[in-house]
């Protein structure tokens, strides 16, 4: 009985002298996510935006080849201006109408705002929004859609809305307008 006692006296010691070291090995983890916020919690759950809700799985991309495969080989452009990570949601609407949020965290501002500006990003036409993020546009290529893309602090966004009306890309702007909120 004593020697099983004595090995159950030195697992808690030890336990004892472990612990505070998985406390701030925690603490310090949580501490450096609130600092930087990753693209998954800017993203609207389920009906955060009425009568919207998610559709599918959320992408995510944490290394460039994870990225290549989701944008099915077109993710170079964001690699050259410093890629972090990507997350993307598609939502439903109750009325069936589509939405897709594509959040890019780029490490800096600097490379958030060379992404926006590279030609090859900058559509034609498009038409500047005002007081939305630090820059702001619309995407009026497609002939049944609206894309806005914005600019804050280290993220690039792009936000598509299935509906190429008003209502469309105010819906499209209430979106921007609700992850422009969660970005610190």
């Amino acid at each position: 009985m004593n020697g099983r006692r004595g090995k159950i006296e030195r697992f808690i010691l030890i336990l004892v002298m472990v612990f505070p070291f998985f406390q701030l090995w925690g603490e310090g983890l949580s501490e450096g996510s609130e600092k930087s916020p990753t693209g998954v919690h800017l993203l609207p759950t389920d009906n955060e935006i009425k009568g919207w809700k998610r559709d599918g799985d959320t992408l995510i991309a944490l290394k460039s080849p994870d990225l290549f495969k989701i944008l099915n080989g077109g993710a170079s452009l964001y690699v050259k201006y410093g890629f972090q990570s990507y997350f993307g949601q598609t939502y439903r609407s109750s009325n069936n109408v589509e939405l897709e949020v594509s959040i890019f965290d780029q490490e800096s501002p600097q490379n958030a705002r060379q992404l926006y500006q590279d030609p090859l990003v900058v559509p034609k036409p498009r038409k500047v929004l005002e007081n939305l993020g630090d820059e702001a546009r619309v995407d009026e290529r497609g002939l049944f859609h609206y894309g806005i893309e914005f600019i804050k602090d280290r993220f690039f966004v792009r936000v598509v809305i299935q509906d190429k009306s008003e209502q469309g890309l105010n819906t499209a702007v209430l979106f921007s307008r609700f992850i422009l909120q969660r970005v610190k």
